[in-house]
């Protein structure tokens, strides 16, 4: 038995044969008496009379049958109620699995039904020629042909049909997004609902892009482009920053595309849809920043590209905190429209080439945070995908590149570079040369006297060296290159002093011959 959505509303229950009304006649000792209503919808009310019933309202046999009673039984306290629901047959036919019959109640409503048609019936059953088994009957529609694949079922034109020939056009969708009980209504006795089917090419609508809800939906006469888009991204999550795209195929099959206008819809503009159009809602680009380290609430924030500004970024991650290291900040700008030129590389041999592939990776901005951020200091802008990073000052200096021992190294205030690496072990063979990077700014300081502060960084130099077989392959193919194309150069250059050889051999033997058959002359 199906729960009840509330109180039921006598001026909207329609009453029918199976119902069961109770009757109450007199004071405190009152007469009660449970009368049906019955097959032919009467109600009938003993030594009284009879009451027209079925296809009425609750509202209307209750007056009625209260009138009745009040004339018979005068200066007496009479009640009429409904104490028990009726149960009655629907018939579900096209695109379901399961048409058929259907039991059901008047509280039932057309999704209640189509829900037994969509589910199994098949049941099971004990199989007394087996030791206990279950023995599953089909129904009789598993004979019916198997559904196209190309054709869906289309809640959005289920017909209603009732008894007394009046029909009904319900929109199922609408109801499961917006729950507009008016396109799912309550059912009545003998009431026939037929789904029918749709082409999902030729007679269905397709929505694509930024919606909750994206795909195909069914064509129902009479939809323009905001019931579509209502049906896939809701009534009230529309989003006006998005661009929307109605794509219709010409009459010369090609693709047309017209820009919609949501406001202008919303505020009265109706576009109408034809079957087989497609809507695309373009996804807004969200431009954002990630801010890291010592920050109350690092994470990614939306920004406006181009506009915000380091410092209203820090604002949204609730300011730094107090040990936060604003020399060593730096803002890396992950995403870059900006062509990085390779220019001619011909002449660079190839640890040079190498050197000038990874550093065309760098993406550090080459900017002063902590200057920046100072009172009368100019901002940096921030565009989508910037990560800004804030470290703590942990007092240590990095020591790497050639040397015994790289790592970390506790700073000493005053000390120079040489001190740090001799805390790191010394100098390795083939060293030539030292540099000092400064922490956030990146800037850099040459030899073993400069000044080292905390955060920076100290790199030992080395001769060119292959750092692995595959680099060693990949320098001797190189170089074995380089070999050839100056072997090719020299040959080239050979044949060409040739040529000109042999010409001018030939050209002074002709002015020979001449010079010989004038003087004989």
């Amino acid at each position: 038995m199906l729960a009840l959505e509330g109180a039921l509303d006598p001026s909207e229950y329609i009453v029918g044969p199976g119902d069961q009304f109770a009757l109450s006649i007199g004071g405190v000792a009152a007469v009660q008496q449970v009368v049906p209503i019955t097959a032919d919808g009467s109600l009938v009310l003993p030594e009284v009379g009879i009451v027209p019933a079925a296809g009425r309202t609750l509202e209307e046999v209750q007056r009625d049958a209260v009138q009745a009673l009040r004339k018979a039984y005068r200066n007496v306290a009479v009640d009429v109620a409904l104490v028990q629901l009726r149960r009655f047959y629907v018939h579900i036919s096209g695109a379901v699995p399961e048409p058929g019959r259907y039991l059901v109640q008047p509280i039932s409503r057309v999704d209640d039904a189509l829900l037994q048609a969509y589910a199994s019936r098949m049941v099971q059953r004990p199989d007394p020629q087996s030791e206990g088994e279950l023995r599953i009957i089909t129904s009789a529609t598993s004979e019916r042909p198997v559904f196209n694949e190309d054709f869906r079922p289309s809640l959005r034109t289920v017909r209603l049909i009732h008894r007394d020939s009046t029909e009904e056009s319900l929109d199922l969708m609408r109801y499961y997004q917006t729950g507009d009980v008016s396109e799912n209504p309550y059912l009545r006795d003998g009431d026939v609902v037929m789904v029918p089917s749709y082409h999902i090419e030729r007679d269905g609508l397709l929505v694509t892009g930024e919606v909750s809800y994206p795909g195909r939906f069914a064509y129902r006469p009479g939809d323009t482009a905001l019931d579509l888009l209502e049906l896939a991204a809701g009534p009230n999550e529309l989003d006006m920053g998005n661009e929307i795209q109605l794509i219709r195929r010409g009459t010369d099959g090609r693709a047309q595309t017209q820009v919609l206008d949501l406001e202008a819809m919303q505020t009265g503009e109706s576009v109408p849809l034809q079957p087989g159009d497609r809507i695309n809602v373009v996804p807004r680009e969200i431009a954002t920043a990630q801010i890291n380290g010592l920050v109350e609430y690092p994470g990614t924030y939306p920004i406006e590209d181009g506009e915000t500004t380091l410092s209203e970024l820090i604002e949204m991650a609730g300011g730094l905190k107090p040990d936060a290291d604003l020399k060593a900040a730096f803002l890396e700008r992950r995403k870059s429209l900006t062509f990085k030129e390779e220019g001619q590389i011909s002449d660079l041999n190839f640890f040079s080439r190498t050197y000038l592939a990874n550093a065309r990776g760098a993406n550090r901005l080459v900017v002063n945070v902590q200057e920046a951020l100072q009172p009368g200091g100019e901002d940096i802008v921030l565009y989508d995908q910037d990560l800004v990073v804030f470290p703590r000052d942990e007092g240590t200096v990095f020591i790497t590149g050639n040397v015994a021992q790289p790592g970390y190294v506790p700073f000493v205030e005053g000390q120079d570079a040489a001190y740090y690496i001799a805390q790191a072990g010394g100098k390795g063979a083939l060293s030539k040369g030292v540099y000092v990077f400064e922490e956030g700014t990146g800037q850099m300081r040459t030899g073993e006297e400069s000044t080292v502060r905390t955060g920076d960084t100290v790199f030992v130099n080395r001769e060119d060296v292959a750092a692995s077989p595959e680099i060693a392959a990949l320098l001797i193919s190189d170089q074995n290159a380089r070999r050839q194309a100056r072997i090719a150069r020299t040959q080239t250059i050979i044949t060409g002093l040739t040529a000109i050889t042999s010409v001018v051999t030939t050209v002074v033997a002709i002015i020979s011959l001449r010079r010989s058959n004038n003087s004989g002359n």
